[in-house]
């Protein structure tokens, strides 16, 4: 199960961390709570939140699973939601815009606690192989769009069909597939010292995403 693998992973990343059990934890984006109802189950005094756009998944965690409902902004910088020990982020960094995606790094690293780790998932360089020989993420010749770019520096989007997307994702201006490379990724958390990366483990969730463990204390603390 997708929502067991995430607990999972989150596990080993405390442990690999050298990290207490956590008393807070956040599920962005929540979505109707495949991980959730792990965390909660897994860890039942903890504080846990469901962070989302939409309502309807956020009201569905919180009278499900007790957890605190947090509605989300497409532009995370302006969201502020205090701190977290454990920031699970699962299968958005894989649909976002550069800038988008930054603000999301950007997001999550602020809202650790001192000692918080987050584990972010990723479409990577296998994406690729899923594409042309298991399924398809989006139609091939917008594929090729991305994949183009990912090549070439190591991060590729493209939007979703406009119609699809305002039925499926109707509070996101964009939303489609993003590649991102391990180089590119890691590129953009060393630029923040307030934060140290403990992995990098491709193929990790669900045998296809690739999962970065990242976290404080800041690297030169």
């Amino acid at each position: 199960m997708i929502g067991a693998d995430a607990l999972r992973l989150c596990i080993q990343g405390l442990i690999n961390a050298d990290k207490d059990i956590p008393d807070r934890i956040l599920d962005f984006p929540c979505g109707s709570g495949r991980v959730t109802r792990h965390f909660r189950a897994f860890f039942p005094q903890a504080k846990i939140a469901a962070c989302d756009l939409y309502e309807n998944h956020v009201d569905f965690c919180a009278s499900q699973f007790d957890a605190q409902p947090i509605l989300s902004k497409e532009n995370l910088d302006e969201l502020e939601i205090g701190t977290w020990d454990l920031i699970f982020c699962g299968s958005l960094l894989t649909h976002l815009p550069v800038e988008l995606f930054q603000a999301v790094i950007r997001f999550m690293a602020r809202s650790l606690s001192d000692t918080g780790i987050a584990v972010i998932t990723t479409e990577g360089r296998h994406s690729i192989h899923i594409q042309k020989n298991k399924w398809k993420l989006i139609d091939d010749h917008l594929f090729d769009e991305a994949e183009r770019d990912f090549r070439s520096n190591g991060f590729g989007f493209v939007d979703y069909n406009a119609d699809f997307r305002a039925g499926s994702f109707g509070k996101q201006a964009s939303y489609g597939v993003t590649l991102a490379s391990a180089s590119w990724i890691m590129n953009e958390l060393t630029k923040m010292d307030g934060i140290r990366i403990y992995s990098f483990t491709e193929r990790a969730w669900d045998d296809h995403q690739d999962v970065i463990v990242f976290g404080r204390p800041g690297i030169d603390e």
